[in-house]
């Protein structure tokens, strides 16, 4: 693979969410006052601010449509500043529109976290407590976290699918020794839930979904009594879940996979007990981990891939800045090389400039991970 560096709007940080399948880049990157702009970055243009919604100081985009779609390359984000956030769509053109998603009675932030062509949006309401939701214009807002069979305090919708499959964490009430533990669904309007379950039915395992594909394959971490540490994993359907590697075999290990292709390739991040980093990360189908820059040993973690084989994520470039970077594989990369500035390989501090990239039970969902790293940013 051949890492990407992505620049930034002007600022010091940047950082990339997704990725579709033309190679568009999505994300947010601070700017030379300081502020965080959503952005999109293409091998032509470049990383291009979107700008935010008239008036607000902040935005982020998170998600982006394949072109050749109804909507093709519509960008989903928010706009706003911290504590009041507005959910957005940008056109393909760049024009921003606010979102009429209402909020759950009680909650205060609204965080999109996905969608699809048919107007599908998911996220999650937070403020105290957060719960999980599905919203469309022509259906309207549905909770998820509190319409799961014996209720739910907490939880967040990860992503959507174009047919509209979501996969929902959930806060459970089920384990034994533990006073409350994490579990994952699958819903559709027609079908309702689906618990994945845990491995082996321990249970006193966390589950958490962080990424789901076209096909129905679900990606995150799972903590359990009998395997230690937070292990990665990929379920699928037919086959239910495999243990995906870490870099350390030990109870302290732990790593999380943050999105998984539409052939079943996993990629996040894992704990490298050698360098002492947590590192960018993609699993094989046998289930063994690879690193996705092996000659780079500061922190790193890539959170989306495309069908072409293209990894989204951000690496580390000095302590507490962090950039937006691509993997491509080798054969593809040549042409994109030449037109942004690689990062340079410098070592900095092992210790994790945010916690959620040391410590994978904070990440319940892609809005936490984001969120964490947001606030890291603003503290620096």
């Amino acid at each position: 693979m051949t890492r990407v560096d992505l620049g930034t709007l002007g600022g010091a940080s940047s950082y990339a969410a997704d990725i579709n399948t033309a190679n568009v880049v999505v994300g947010w990157s601070e700017t030379p006052g300081g502020a965080t702009h959503a952005f999109r970055w293409s091998a032509a243009q470049g990383m291009v601010d979107l700008g935010t919604l008239p008036g607000d100081a902040m935005s982020r985009a998170v998600a982006v449509l394949d072109e050749g779609v109804q909507g093709g390359g519509q960008i989903l984000g928010v706009s706003g500043d911290d504590g009041r956030w507005t959910p957005v769509v940008w056109s393909a053109s760049g024009s921003i529109s606010a979102l009429p998603i209402p909020l759950i009675p009680s909650l205060t932030i609204a965080l999109p976290t996905g969608f699809n062509a048919r107007g599908d949006v998911v996220g999650s309401d937070a403020g105290g407590f957060q719960h999980g939701w599905i919203w469309s214009e022509a259906d309207g807002k549905f909770d998820l976290s509190a319409n799961i069979q014996g209720g739910s305090n907490e939880g967040a919708a990860s992503a959507v699918t174009g047919t509209g499959l979501v996969v929902l964490t959930s806060r459970a009430n089920t384990c034994t020794r533990t006073a409350e533990c994490w579990r994952t669904y699958l819903w559709t309007q027609t079908t309702g839930y689906r618990p994945l379950g845990t491995p082996g039915s321990d249970p006193e395992a966390n589950v958490t979904g962080l990424a789901l594909n076209e096909t129905g394959s679900v990606a995150g971490w799972v903590t359990s009594g009998a395997t230690g540490g937070a292990i990665p994993y990929r379920w699928a359907a037919g086959t239910g879940f495999t243990l995906l590697a870490n870099y350390s075999a030990t109870a302290s290990s732990y790593g999380y996979a943050t999105a998984v292709s539409s052939t079943g390739t996993v990629v996040g991040a894992d704990f490298d007990p050698a360098s002492g980093s947590i590192v960018a990360s993609t699993w094989l189908a046998n289930g063994a981990i690879v690193k996705l820059s092996p000659d780079d040993p500061n922190p790193s973690v890539a959170v989306a891939i495309n069908t072409p084989g293209t990894i989204a994520g951000w690496a580390a470039v000095s302590n507490g800045v962090n950039h937006a970077v691509i993997w491509q594989p080798s054969s593809q990369a040549s042409h994109v090389a030449m037109r942004a500035p690689t990062a340079v390989n410098v070592r900095v501090s092992s210790t994790p400039s945010a916690p959620c990239l040391a410590d994978p039970r904070s990440i319940t969902s892609r809005q936490a991970l984001f969120s964490c790293v947001v606030n890291a940013d603003h503290k620096r």
